[in-house]
């Protein structure tokens, strides 16, 4: 990974990050303790509430109790259905007469005893009903009360009052969709079953309790009254009364409706984020079912101002995010970007480029770096230019030396050969052997570092047949170069040295008739000569040794033969050094030899005619 990706990633993991957590943790932290504030207050107003409804169906439960138990109230019912009881003034009335003048007398007390009530139905056990409205309604059938799951409870309850909340059972409560009361109507004197009291109450007083907790300030709040079946019974708003409270919110993962406990959750209701809260009103002791009071908050009220101060932490937030992005952008990518491009020219300069140099923008510490870059630069061209002439000179004084080494062992033997020669009257050979010496010293004194291969070759077959004169029946040689590659240029003095190794390293003590041949080839832009000979070869400790030094120590380059004082094994490191100086490191001698199998030279240079001048 970049630099420039690593510092992005960098300032994302640590800068954008954080500030993301923190945000989101802040928000988690707000609503949570706001959630618990608002959740005290809440249970506290749903108790008080719970409270009201208790004593209003506690009132409603006092006013049926007393008209129920009140002898007076009984005997109105019973002389209104009852011509047993009558008098012969009365009996000389007609039945509908004396029914609606006691309908008339049963409302009056009825009304004077609570104005909530809109109608009653006595069931009589003898198949008779009276029936009072204050208002258009519609008494139960009584096969259908009969017939209602709830007929047996208040049975069981024997004169208990069991209550049926608005949109609970449309059956019990009629088309008005009233609180219903039923009890089981019993005789004062022995509390036998008379028949079914059924009430209907309209109930007022909620819409008035409800009104006044939501009157305290500017608060945005609703309340539900849910009976068992989820049933919504009562709607303060008059506007989800009938529904299922599971479609207005999440009562599976949200909120518990079976709970008994008092619970707040932030929940979306109705569409709109809120604080549910869940009371169980304890009803049951006074016969109404598994009711719950729901009060719904809306969070923008919750959250007031701390939302103000929530959108403006959203708003430094981003401009944060925004100014620290512009400075990663502008100041850390400059950074970046000079250090890339010190990289870059630090690259360039491993390959070698020494021009390379880093533009100084500004006058800040990277303009000194930048100069002090550019400074280190130059310092290393001069002393690379230092060494270049260093080595330069070194390789003119290794000619020097080599061009030396025709010691006068060498010269005596020569020109002993060349007087034999001429007293044996063959003066054909002592020109050839004058002519092959000449050569050799013409060629070795040349001032040039790099003269053509079709000169080294000359140079080589001169020095070559003076030997093979010398050592008359050791060794015979074949040379074979393209001639294509004979202008090409060579360092002077290059396939010499390697001959000389085979003569005089390679065919010591031989019984056979040494071998040498001399071949060349192209190797891509590169030219190969290959010197082979099948002498005696060389052991392994001979050759780690020119793998590691070369043997271009003065001590190894005059070792001498004990017989003929003349060198063995000249050069052939100093030629390896020659060639990897002055070509490069790419360039040079292998070596391949093993004892008893010859000796396998590789010389690689570089292929360039011999008018190009080569630079080390």
């Amino acid at each position: 990974m970049s630099l420039s990706k690593r510092i992005f990633a960098a300032f994302f993991a640590f800068i954008i990050v954080p500030l993301f957590v923190l945000g989101t943790v802040s928000y988690l932290v707000f609503q949570k303790v706001t959630q618990e504030k608002y959740a005290e207050q809440t249970e506290l107003t749903l108790k008080a509430i719970g409270r009201n409804i208790n004593n209003m169906i506690k009132e409603a439960n006092y006013f049926s109790d007393f008209w129920v138990t009140t002898k007076d109230s009984v005997k109105y019912v019973e002389h209104s259905l009852d011509s047993n009881g009558a008098t012969g003034a009365e009996v000389s009335r007609s039945p509908g007469y004396n029914e609606l003048l006691e309908k008339e007398m049963l409302s009056k007390r009825l009304l004077l005893t609570y104005p909530g009530i809109k109608s009653v139905t006595l069931y009589r056990n003898d198949n008779k009903q009276v029936f009072v409205n204050f208002t258009k309604d519609t008494p139960i059938p009584r096969e259908e009360l009969e017939s209602n799951p709830i007929y047996s409870e208040v049975l069981r309850k024997n004169g208990a009052p069991v209550w049926v909340g608005p949109n609970e059972d449309v059956r019990i409560t009629g088309a008005n969709n009233w609180f219903t009361q039923i009890r089981v109507m019993l005789d004062i004197d022995s509390l036998e079953s008379e028949g079914i009291l059924v009430t209907r109450f309209q109930m007022n007083e909620l819409s008035r309790i409800f009104s006044f907790y939501n009157s305290q300030g500017k608060i945005d709040r609703r309340f539900l009254i849910v009976a068992g079946n989820g049933n919504i019974i009562f709607d303060n708003e008059s506007i989800s009364e009938g529904q299922q409270i599971s479609k207005l919110v999440d009562t599976v993962k949200g909120i518990n409706m079976t709970s008994n406990k008092t619970q707040s959750e932030t929940l979306t209701f109705d569409g709109h984020k809120s604080l549910v809260s869940v009371q169980d009103l304890q009803l049951q002791r006074l016969g109404v079912g598994d009711w719950k009071l729901v009060m719904v908050t809306s969070w923008t009220y919750l959250s007031g101002d701390m939302t103000l101060v929530l959108r403006w932490m959203v708003v430094i937030t981003a401009i944060s995010l925004i100014l620290a992005l512009a400075f990663n952008l502008i100041f850390i990518r400059r950074t970046v970007t000079f250090i890339v491009r010190v990289v870059r020219a630090m690259r360039q300069v491993e390959r070698g480029d020494l021009s390379t140099r880093v533009s100084i923008v500004g006058n800040d510490e990277t303009a000194a770096l930048s100069k002090g870059f550019n400074n280190l630069v130059t310092r290393v061209s001069e002393l690379l230019e230092d060494v270049k002439q260093e080595q330069s000179r070194k390789r003119k004084a290794e000619m020097m030396l080599l061009q030396a080494q025709i010691k006068p062992h060498f010269l005596f033997n020569a020109l002993e050969s060349i007087n034999i020669l001429a007293v044996q009257n063959e003066g054909r050979k002592v020109s050839k052997m004058v002519q092959r010496l000449a050569n050799i010293f013409r060629i070795s004194i040349q001032q040039k570092e790099e003269i053509t291969i079709e000169q080294e070759l000359e140079h080589l077959t001169s020095y070559l047949e003076i030997q093979k004169y010398r050592f008359e029946e050791l060794f015979e040689y074949t040379i074979d170069v393209p001639n294509e590659l004979r202008s090409s240029s060579i360092l002077k003095l290059t396939l010499q040295p390697l001959i000389e190794n085979s003569i005089q390293h390679g065919f010591e003590g031989i019984e056979y008739m040494g071998r040498i041949h001399v071949r060349a080839c192209e190797e891509g832009r590169n030219i190969a000569f290959y010197i082979e000979d099948n002498g005696i070869g060389i052991n392994e400790e001979q050759m780690a040794k020119f793998a590691i030094s070369g043997m271009t120590t003065l001590q190894d380059m005059y070792e001498e033969t004990p017989e003929t004082g003349e060198r063995r094994g000249l050069g052939v490191g100093n030629v390896a050094d020659r060639l990897r100086i002055h070509y490069g490191s790419g360039y040079g001698l292998i070596l391949c030899s093993a004892p008893g199998h010859g000796t396998i030279i590789k010389c690689l240079i570089p292929q360039a005619s011999g008018s190009d001048s080569y630079e080390a």
